[in-house]
């Protein structure tokens, strides 16, 4: 295996192996100083390889370009382009043509330079940011993100809309906080996820490892690994239960694993998903269940199926329309 120098330029390539990926992990954890100049070259390389040969490539010259771009910007909304057909291949891209930054300044000295920045993923795509101060973050299908430029004071403050997997970096000095619609998730060192969508009627958070206190307008809850939230928007009511936090993170590697879920909630993560527009009468699927694995790589067709095992449907695929009736008793499924 080559040295640490000859691993990051092949990570930033995309021709390194999970070995050397690790490796070079576990080097930016120990060198923290380091972190922000390699993922500068790499958010360079990344938005500049789609139109320059990689033998001109010059780090010294586009870190110059990038310099003068966040100079100028006032506030950036970063849409990931849909470069490949997610239905079809799992994307797992670094997102960011920005930097991260996670340095704790002075407020006074550094208001003129904060920014907030958001990164958006648009339906059928699934994305990854890295922050700065050793944080990773998942973000899910037509979900965004806003990040400030630079973390100042005594907190690492992030706003979600949409869905979400957090493994934050522990750091007692500066606690991490996720503010979503009617609650605020706040952490020191921990991993949870984090479905908050606007056309869904609860916010759900659930805990992997650590422990998180959640603030929301009825007082504060705090929760264990294991353990999930439902926070109804309407009556700002919170419950709590134990679940399987694989069953809930699982869409980070390319597949959804419901156990009796809403079924019209789970159409809702079809359409993100599969990028794909559902046509049903609610009437039809209201107060029903759905339990079953789905994978992106798989086509919309394969969930179809499924469903129909326990439901009996007729569906039309137009395109990207697809029209589900539910068949009334004594009729056969025709598609």
């Amino acid at each position: 295996m080559g040295n640490i120098e000859e691993i990051k330029l092949k990570y930033i390539r995309k021709e390194s192996s999970q070995e050397e990926d690790q490796v070079l992990f576990e080097w930016l954890k120990d060198h923290p100083e380091e972190r922000k100049e390699f993922y500068q070259e790499k958010d360079i390389w990344d938005s500049y390889d789609l139109v320059k040969d990689s033998k001109n490539y010059s780090p010294q010259m586009e870190s110059r370009k990038l310099h003068k771009r966040i100079r100028k910007a006032k506030q950036t909304k970063l849409v990931v382009l849909p470069y490949i057909k997610v239905a079809a291949v799992f994307v797992f891209a670094f997102v960011s043509s920005w930097l991260i930054q996670s340095q704790y300044l002075n407020q006074e000295q550094m208001a003129h330079e904060l920014e907030m920045r958001e990164v958006f993923v648009p339906k059928g795509q699934i994305n990854q940011i890295f922050l700065a101060d050793g944080s990773r973050i998942w973000l899910n299908s037509e979900s965004s993100i806003e990040i400030p430029s630079i973390f100042t004071d005594d907190e690492r403050v992030v706003k979600l809309r949409g869905e979400a997997f957090f493994e934050v970096a522990k750091d007692a000095k500066h606690p991490f906080k996720v503010k979503v619609e009617g609650q605020t998730i706040e952490v020191l060192g921990t991993s949870f996820n984090v479905r908050a969508y606007p056309n869904s009627s609860v916010i759900q958070t659930t805990l992997n490892t650590g422990k998180i206190t959640l603030q929301t307008k009825k007082g504060k809850l705090a929760i264990s690994p294991g353990e999930q939230t439902e926070l109804d928007k309407a009556t700002g009511d919170l419950t709590l239960k134990k679940v399987n936090p694989s069953n809930f993170d699982s869409w980070k590697e390319g597949r959804y694993e419901f156990v009796d879920e809403d079924l019209i909630e789970v159409f809702k993560v079809v359409e993100r998903w599969y990028d794909v527009e559902l046509v049903y009468s609610k009437e039809d699927f209201e107060l029903m269940n759905f339990s079953g694995v789905i994978k992106r790589n798989n086509s919309i067709q394969h969930f179809l199926t499924l469903l129909g095992y326990s439901i009996p449907i007729s569906y039309e695929i137009n395109m990207e329309k697809v029209k589900i009736s539910k068949v009334k008793e004594g009729k056969q499924t025709k598609n």
